[in-house]
């Protein structure tokens, strides 16, 4: 196993580390938009079909959505559906943490890699929700998304700021959205701006988050968005370890690169998931490297799989591929 405090990780999160903490996830995702999106004319009528079909048969959200030409008004529709959705639960959230000592599994990661010189720790995830966020606040740690500081954050000069503590720079999470979040947003105007979180879309405003499927090309060349892709590009090319964690390996912008840093570079890589998907058994299997741990759920305890054991050996009596207990083997 790699030793994530020297390595200095890039951490990668996926969905499913988010259920955990009553985000649901994209199953009830799927059949929330199946239920709640109400086409209106033939064009919208006849596409949504398609897609409900695909949903009916037992495709995933974005297999379901993939390759269709859906018309741009179905696509707001979409957006604003999967918004409503998320941001339901992700608000109950916050709103346990203020009264609440939630215990956010990825702030003992955080801590751990803190126990060191590190004082920046990269997250790369494809998740709209806050999670990340909210571990790095309750732990005192900064988190940054891109925007500036404040109540109506711009994200204008972003990319130059350095906190600080004292006259030593601050422990700082930065978080690379690469499908937007659930509190950046345009403005009638076509302004981009980050605002504190709510459980209701603000009047005028647009959420800025990139939606499984087709639409999820529409928006990836425009601001916040692309910079954020551009800066997970960065981190994954020159981090010398990864550490994926409830990610499905379908995401068209880090999957790539991933290839990249593990089949080219042979980078050690650090997999957990309840249970692995199709996609992210094809990476183990052909683009892994040869320096890669794999941890999935096993009814008696944890599966492990490596270049030495590619088809899997049990442990007993350890659920590691759930974080709290992965953090306690690994000492943090």
């Amino acid at each position: 196993m790699p030793r994530l405090r020297t390595k200095k990780p890039v951490i990668v999160l996926g969905s499913g580390a988010s259920i955990p903490h009553g985000i649901r996830g994209m199953d009830d995702l799927a059949n929330w938009l199946r239920e709640n999106v109400q086409p209106a004319d033939e064009s919208e009528v006849d596409a949504w079909a398609l897609v409900r079909t695909a949903l009916v048969a037992g495709d995933h959200l974005e297999a379901a959505l993939e390759g269709r030409a859906l018309p741009d008004s179905l696509v707001v529709k979409i957006v604003r559906s999967t918004w409503d959705f998320i941001a339901q639960d992700d608000y109950s959230l916050l709103k346990s943490a203020i009264t609440e000592n939630i215990a956010f599994p990825p702030r003992s990661m955080f801590a751990g890699l803190f126990h060191s010189t590190n004082r920046n720790i990269h997250v790369v995830t494809t998740n709209y929700d806050r999670v990340v966020e909210y571990a790095a606040d309750t732990g005192g740690y900064i988190h940054n998304t891109g925007f500036l500081p404040g109540n109506v954050r711009r994200a204008d000069g972003a990319e130059n700021m350095i906190f600080k503590q004292g006259n030593n720079l601050a422990r700082t999470v930065t978080v690379w959205k690469v499908r937007g979040s659930l509190d950046w947003f345009s403005d009638p105007h076509g302004g981009v701006m980050s605002l504190p979180m709510t459980s209701e879309l603000p009047d005028g405003l647009v959420p800025l988050i990139v939606t499984p499927g087709v639409s999820k090309y529409q928006r990836t060349h425009d601001e916040p968005i692309l910079s954020a892709i551009q800066g997970a590009d960065r981190v994954l090319s020159i981090r010398r370890c990864v550490y994926p964690h409830w990610y499905g390996f379908r995401d068209s912008h880090i999957y790539p690169k991933l290839v990249t840093r593990c089949r080219v570079h042979d980078t050690p890589i650090l997999v957990a998931a309840r249970t692995l998907t199709p996609e992210a058994k094809d990476f183990l299997k052909n683009n892994a490297g040869r320096r890669y741990l794999t941890l999935e759920y096993h009814e008696n305890g944890t599966m492990i799989y490596n270049v030495e054991y590619p088809g899997g050996v049990a442990i007993e009596g350890a659920s590691y591929w759930e974080l709290p207990s992965l953090l306690e083997l690994i000492g943090y």
